[in-house]
């Protein structure tokens, strides 16, 4: 009882779409009691009306945690062909109108045999236009992914100063990073995951190349000659006051293989109550009181990173990537399309859990949406690569320490998908068209009885 009282009080931040949709109903049949009973609701146009209600809150309101109806979907991911052209909003639709479906014919013993139709022609058409999708071009990466395996007690030492828990986090990074690599040619790209390094980066507001970075990266390039993309912390300015309210952004910082801080992309979006607080402009009031609470910068900068091989990629961290809307932003503002996602990630937070399982789960979606591959690194697990089609080709399970080596073949691409350009709203005629045949049958039928 005690854990259905505290999910009661979550479901509002887990599930807001839901109860904002409860609320609704409940407003309406107390306002139109008699009109929702009336004969053209046994038709599934109503149905279809619901589920786009639904679909669209799922996908606008803001969730802790941005999960959508349509998500298992994505165990078909090699057959979903309609993915990179409607999103994931398509499979939510058609997954709440069977849902629908289902309930009228339990309570009412009436079923839409077009909303049947409509179900049954989705799932048909989704594996034709994944055979009709023709291989690309493609360029090669050789990158490895380093999983230092660093328990929360040892990383939260080291970033508080502790000299030994500084000293052995960056030597288990270091000598990750220079093992040899077991595949054919060198080394392109070396990532570590979130928040890797533990002290901050002061790069230069001038000239990012002339940055001061640490000793133990100058080493790795000059004996792996590799590029790095390691997540850290980029110092951005001390207040006046001298505390340390928004001074520091959780960071993805590129080094070239000349040694050089080239690029860095800094996180857009915090976690609530993990990294600031959804309290505006009182964060900083609250900050005075809440020493534990990192409340770091907000980056407002979308990086296009590039190789010496250039490579193109661009990346996200943490949570980011559950975003699709965030993530089309990202690619249409940008001027040439990447090659690759890399998803910088720390979930050790959660211990072993099914979390990791279902983070990984949710993420595949952006790769079919976008028809962009990801190489996902993590601190503790499940550090992986998941294909353009949303197949998870190979991974480094939770609890393990080692890298993950990979010789990837990345595909080249000119354009965006249609889900990219479009998002959401190119699901709106599909739903306009649905509803607009319902209507003509109600009136066809009803027409006819008369």
């Amino acid at each position: 009882p005690l854990a259905v009282i505290f999910n009661i009080f979550y479901a509002p931040l887990f599930n807001p779409h839901y109860w904002v949709m409860i609320v609704l109903l409940f407003l309406l049949e107390k306002r139109f009691s008699h009109h929702l009973q009336d004969k053209y609701l046994q038709y599934g146009a109503n149905s279809i009306v619901f589920a786009a209600i639904l679909t669209m809150m799922e996908y606008f309101i803001p969730q802790q945690f941005p999960v959508m109806l349509g998500q298992p979907w994505i165990i078909f991911s090699d057959f979903l062909g309609l993915a990179p052209v409607l999103g994931l909003p398509a499979f939510s639709f058609v997954s709440y109108l069977l849902v629908f479906e289902l309930v009228r014919l339990f309570k009412s013993q009436i079923v839409s045999k077009l909303n049947l139709i409509i179900i049954l022609l989705f799932i048909l058409i989704n594996p034709i236009v994944s055979l009709l999708s023709s291989p690309s071009e493609t360029v090669q990466l050789n990158t490895r992914i380093v999983q230092a395996n660093i328990s929360n007690f040892l990383k939260t030492s080291s970033e508080d100063g502790s000299y030994a828990s500084t000293k052995e986090v960056i030597e288990r990074y270091e000598k990750l990073s220079l093992l040899p690599f077991p595949h054919a040619g060198s080394l392109d790209l070396i990532v570590w995951p979130e928040t890797a390094y533990p002290y901050p980066i002061d790069s230069d507001d001038d000239d990012i190349t002339k940055t001061d970075l640490p000793e133990v990266f100058y080493r790795i390039i000059n004996r792996a000659r590799s590029n790095i993309l390691f997540g850290g912390y980029d110092h951005y300015k001390s207040n006046p006051n001298g505390d340390y309210y928004q001074t520091e952004y959780n960071s993805a910082l590129f080094v070239n293989r000349s040694s050089k801080l080239e690029d860095v992309y800094h996180k857009h979006i915090l976690i609530p109550f993990g990294e600031t607080l959804p309290f505006g402009p009182l964060n900083r009031f609250a900050s005075k009181y809440i020493p534990e609470m990192a409340f770091f910068a907000t980056g407002t900068r979308k990086t296009l990173f590039h190789t010496s091989e250039d490579i193109k990629f661009i990346t996200t961290i943490c949570y980011e990537i559950l975003r699709p809307e965030f993530l089309r932003d990202y690619l249409n503002s940008i001027k040439q399309r990447p090659n690759l996602m890399i998803n910088l990630t720390n979930d050790s937070w959660y211990g072993d859990t099914v979390e990791p399982e279902q983070h990984l789960f949710l993420t595949k979606w952006r790769t079919i949406e976008f028809g962009i591959p990801l190489l996902r690194a993590t601190n503790n697990g499940i550090s992986t690569f998941v294909n353009h089609e949303g197949i998870e080709v190979q991974r480094l399970g939770y609890g393990k320490t080692g890298n993950l080596d990979l010789e990837l073949s990345l595909p080249v691409q000119t354009s965006g998908t249609i889900f990219q350009k479009l998002g959401i709203w190119g699901n709106v005629p599909l739903w306009l068209l649905c509803f607009i045949f319902h209507i003509f049958l109600i009136k066809f039928h009803y027409g006819k009885d008369t």
